[in-house]
């Protein structure tokens, strides 16, 4: 899965951004919107989700703390939105106010909890079980390789990383998505960290500019042979279980345990929702 952030006070921007690849757009009137422009992101966004989009379309909305939040969670409540990211989330409090204002207007949106604080990082599983409207956890790495004084590559972070994947699948959440590389021109750079990302239990990356998305996509999406790997053992696993056999082997003449067996649907269930599997049952 990709998202990919536009600035919502750049109309042109926003065009591309839906002709692009992404899965997903993430409309943004935060950190990608100047103070000076944040009145006019927000129109811009309400009147877009107000309409009919080309892609399920996310807003990252300003943070509670900001005094920004209420008003923009007003305006963009259209009936395209999917859902909001709430970034530099304190607590719960802050997921509160944003639920009050959704069963306000009446709007079913999911929620993308962002935790950019050493804080809010001790909370992350209380905060991904808090209500059934989270759907994720996302980590504001800038923010919160300030606040702890750490390098955004060093072990320190990939302990926040691992923490929050943890935190989102103890509670049941989809693996959540990596947080966005900012170096635009590096696409090495960005591979390895798709690649690192990956192993690390990421599931998909934020973007912020669509020439990301082919590399974001090469890394997270099941490759052929991994498919053809997965539905072999998957084969196998059916055979046995027809046969009341209580040892799986593969085509490949593998032994296959449960976890194995367990991994290869979750990446036929991943290639079916990419339609990488159109003309499978």
């Amino acid at each position: 899965m990709s998202y990919l952030y536009v600035p919502g006070h750049q109309p042109k921007r926003i065009e591309r951004a839906y002709s692009s690849d992404a899965d997903a757009v993430v409309l943004d009137l935060e950190d990608g919107v100047p103070d000076s422009k944040k009145k006019y992101a927000r129109e811009v966004v309400s009147e877009i989700v107000a309409g009919t989009v080309a892609k399920p379309t996310f807003v990252r909305v300003n943070a509670v703390a900001s005094g920004l939040c209420t008003d923009d969670v007003r305006a963009v409540a259209g009936p395209s939105l999917q859902g909001l990211r709430l970034p530099k989330v304190s607590g719960a409090g802050d997921l509160s106010h944003v639920l009050g204002l959704l069963a306000e207007v009446g709007h079913p949106a999911r929620i993308h909890l962002l935790i950019e604080s050493a804080a809010a990082l001790e909370k992350a599983h209380p905060l991904a079980t808090a209500s059934p409207a989270v759907t994720m956890l996302g980590l504001g790495e800038s923010d919160l390789r300030v606040d702890i004084g750490c390098d955004l590559n060093g072990r320190t972070m990939d302990a926040a990383r691992i923490r929050v994947i943890m935190a989102s699948r103890a509670a049941g959440l989809p693996s959540p998505c990596q947080s966005v590389y900012a170096e635009v021109r590096d696409p090495e750079g960005l591979r390895e960290s798709c690649t690192h990302g990956k192993q690390l239990g990421f599931l998909g990356r934020m973007a912020i500019h669509p020439d990301q998305l082919p590399i974001i996509h090469q890394v997270y999406r099941p490759a052929p042979d991994e498919i053809a790997e997965a539905v072999d053992i998957c084969e196998a696993a059916d055979r046995a279980g027809a046969q009341d056999a209580s040892v799986v082997v593969s085509n490949r003449q593998r032994l296959i345990a449960p976890p194995i067996v367990a991994n290869a649907r979750r990446v036929l269930d991943l290639a079916r929702a990419l339609d990488l599997l159109p003309d499978m049952p």
